[in-house]
């Protein structure tokens, strides 16, 4: 398991009130295996989103992120990383061998 930074989208959707609802994002983390990963891309939005000022500010303007497809078994989820897709698909590869947890 890999531990990532996921920004995750808590904005409140009300259908009547679509056009007023503030954007809201948090950072989170996530640990993802990576022998259920589907494929990685880039996230165009999430930089937009950064440089006018809605993500957190813990964040920098240079920061890239990446979606990440993980299989669930019947469904698939999609989440957010910071990081760009050179950097999170060089963090996911897989290990060769057996790896001792504890030595």
């Amino acid at each position: 398991m890999i531990r990532f930074i996921e920004v995750v989208n808590r904005t409140d959707w009300n259908p009547r009130m679509e056009r007023t609802a503030t954007p809201r994002f948090t950072l989170g983390e996530i640990w993802i295996n990576p022998r259920y990963v589907i494929n990685i891309r880039e996230a165009h939005g999430y930089k937009s989103l950064l440089s006018e000022g809605q993500l957190p500010q813990d964040l920098e303007e240079g920061h890239n992120f990446t979606i990440v497809t993980i299989n669930e078994g019947e469904t698939t989820a999609t989440h957010i990383v910071v990081g760009s897709p050179t950097t999170v698909a060089t963090r996911l590869e897989y290990r060769k061998g057996p790896e001792l947890l504890k030595g």
